[in-house]
């Protein structure tokens, strides 16, 4: 049997800080990468070009559309002729160096059209060293579904969602889903801690207008804290070294270029006007300062923040889940 095409669908804008180690650690397993990019300005589009599996599509749509870029890459990828694996991963994600190692991968490449396989994230640490996991409210693990051997049937559906949602065809009928146990993607999000910070500002904004949650879930899901988190070693054979792939993994990343979603979100506040996001837990000083804008809160809300800051680390003890429910009333 013919192993089939291996297809990474991935989408960008201005991270060059992180593209080169996800095009070249990706381009070990891909046969081709298809990456819709928001036209970049940083470089990306350049490395994109300069590598030879990348096939480069112009999202100049510039809103914030996971539906949008998500059909574009599995659109085209359909037109690739052949049996296919479709493989979506952020472009600050990339699969271990020792992947091919593992029985799950060979699982995967042996998989039948319509299977479904879910991964979880290893969260990288900036001291290279360490990285910790993602788990759901009952302590289960967070698998997300990533990958898809394409049938060339099954729609994509965002499930009323354009935000968090499955970037894959994802069968509502006669699923066919496998969790992958014995490798993980690695996840570069917390490596760059000003980037992530900026990143996280922008969600909260984005997921507000988009799928009105509650500022208390708003808060809980991106103002995550860092310290006292269970975390893990990095397994050697993760890291792509240079005697082995040419490359070594943590040199291909640039921590040092600013983040652009500041950008997004003073668009937001123009088109909306400030108070519309006077609630959301966002406005520090440096910020504000950067910006040059003011605090919109009221007394009441900076209290409410000020709880929810503090409250970060115990936020799943019972009786902070029923203040947080109390507090849900009013803000």
């Amino acid at each position: 049997m013919n192993k089939p095409l291996l297809v990474c669908l991935t989408s960008t804008r201005n991270y060059g800080w992180v593209t080169s180690a996800f095009l070249k650690a990706n381009s070990l397993w891909a046969d081709y990468i298809i990456m819709v990019d928001q036209m970049s300005t940083d470089g990306t589009r350049e490395m994109a070009l300069a590598n030879p599996k990348v096939i480069l599509l112009d999202n100049e749509d510039l809103s914030y559309s996971e539906t949008k870029r998500s059909q574009m890459a599995i659109d085209r990828a359909r037109k690739i002729e052949g049996d296919k694996i479709l493989i979506y991963l952020a472009i600050d994600e990339v699969l271990p160096a020792n992947i091919f190692e593992t029985h799950d991968w060979n699982k995967i490449l042996n998989s039948k059209p319509s299977e479904v396989f879910c991964l979880v994230w290893a969260n990288l640490l900036p001291d290279k060293k360490r990285y910790f996991s993602m788990f759901n409210s009952d302590g289960s693990p967070l698998y997300m579904a990533r990958i898809f051997h394409d049938d060339d049937i099954t729609p994509f559906d965002n499930q009323g969602k354009d935000m968090h949602t499955h970037c894959i065809p994802y069968p509502q009928k006669d699923l066919k889903e496998s969790l992958v146990t014995d490798f993980k993607i690695l996840h570069f999000a917390a490596y760059n801690e000003e980037w992530n910070l900026a990143k996280q500002r922008f969600y909260q904004f984005v997921d507000f207008d988009k799928n009105n949650r509650s500022i208390v879930q708003l808060n809980r899901m991106y103002k995550g804290h860092l310290k006292n988190i269970k975390t893990d070693k990095i397994k050697n054979d993760w890291i792509h070294r240079k005697k082995i792939e040419t490359f070594n993994l943590f040199d291909e990343i640039q921590t040092d270029i600013k983040p652009f979603f500041d950008d997004y979100v003073m668009k937001f506040i123009g088109e909306n006007g400030i108070n519309h996001y006077r609630n959301l837990n966002v406005w520090d000083n440096s910020f504000l300062n950067s910006n040059n804008i003011f605090d919109p809160r009221s007394f009441f809300i900076k209290v409410a923040h000020f709880y929810l800051d503090k409250t970060k680390i115990i936020s799943d003890f019972f009786i902070i889940r029923g203040i947080d429910k109390i507090l849900k009333l009013f803000i």
